[in-house]
């Protein structure tokens, strides 16, 4: 009985297809287990077969040889960032139409107009070559500026490089007649002390007339003549806008006379906190030569100078 029994079991189990029997479990709880975690199965890199070849022969097998995938590169996202930020049209304006100094480059002056055009009675003064004015935009032809007021000149009058219209001195150079910064002067100011015609070396006064036209003073003189140098102190005396001291002042003209009785003519480039001066002139030591010196205290105070300030 025992033995047909343990058929039986032998049996229950073959057919359960285990050879271990399993406990069966009364009133066991069933719970619900938790969903499996999806993975992405990447596929394997394709083998690639490397075959050599020998020129004239062909190709030859090689071994088989699994080639890595490259690696991933890692670009920033930048997707937000791509827009280009918007221009400031208000800036770009600013700029386009942003003051900037000129200068009048037209031989017999600019006329300055109250409009964009050709009015009756419609030019307050005329520019002088070489002044400067503040450009502040432009309509057509003409240029808006700033000078004591607003006004038009032609634009084709007007460049912005003080160099091109101001002549370019050197030291120890020799300025004779024909030297083109010479004509320039005497373009500049219309040949006023008539040198240009006697053909000689650039002058003194010449070179100081020119120069404080360049910050744009100009003096007014009476009908005596001759200007020579060492007479103006007392050809200007009295003038308006005409201040003579025995103080150096930066941009005033330095007058004096040599032991000998001639008259010298400088213009005071700066001042130093210690008294020296630093001057340019024309003619010092000979006819036509520009330098620049440096005399210190004692040495312009020697000279016994007198110092003209142009308003």
């Amino acid at each position: 009985m025992y033995t047909f029994w343990l058929v039986i079991k032998e049996l229950f189990w073959f057919v359960m297809g285990t050879d271990t029997p399993v406990p069966l479990a009364v009133n066991v709880e069933c719970k619900t287990l938790p969903p499996k975690t999806t993975f992405v199965e990447i596929a394997p890199p394709t083998p690639v077969t490397l075959l050599g070849s020998v020129p004239g022969v062909g190709s030859i097998p090689g071994p088989e040889m699994t080639t890595l995938a490259p690696e991933p590169t890692l670009v920033p996202d930048r997707s937000e960032n791509t827009a280009v930020p918007p221009v400031d049209q208000s800036l770009t304006q600013a700029l386009l139409y942003a003051p900037v100094i000129m200068y009048v480059s037209a031989a017999a002056g600019t006329p300055f107009q109250i409009a964009p055009q050709q009015e009756f009675d419609g030019v307050t003064e005329v520019l002088p070559y070489g002044s400067a004015v503040t450009v502040v935009g432009y309509r057509g032809r003409y240029a808006s500026v700033l000078r004591h007021h607003t006004g038009f000149v032609l634009k084709d009058h007007l460049q912005s490089d003080k160099t091109i219209v101001w002549p370019q001195f050197v030291s120890g150079t020799t300025y004779l007649a024909s030297d083109p910064v010479t004509i320039m002067v005497r373009s500049i100011i219309a040949d006023e002390f008539g040198a240009g015609a006697l053909a000689i070396p650039l002058q003194a006064g010449e070179y100081i007339v020119e120069r404080l036209l360049v910050d744009g003073r100009r003096i007014t003189w009476s009908n005596e003549r001759p200007r020579l140098p060492g007479t103006w102190q007392n050809l200007l005396k009295g003038t308006t806008g005409i201040h003579s001291g025995i103080a150096p002042k930066t941009d005033s003209v330095m007058e004096w006379n040599t032991d000998g009785g001639e008259g010298r003519l400088a213009y005071v480039e700066t001042v130093a906190p210690d008294s020296s001066i630093q001057v340019s002139l024309v003619g010092l030591t000979e006819a036509g030569v520009y330098e620049t010196k440096v005399f210190t205290s004692g040495q312009w105070r020697e000279l016994r100078p007198v110092f003209i300030e142009v308003a």
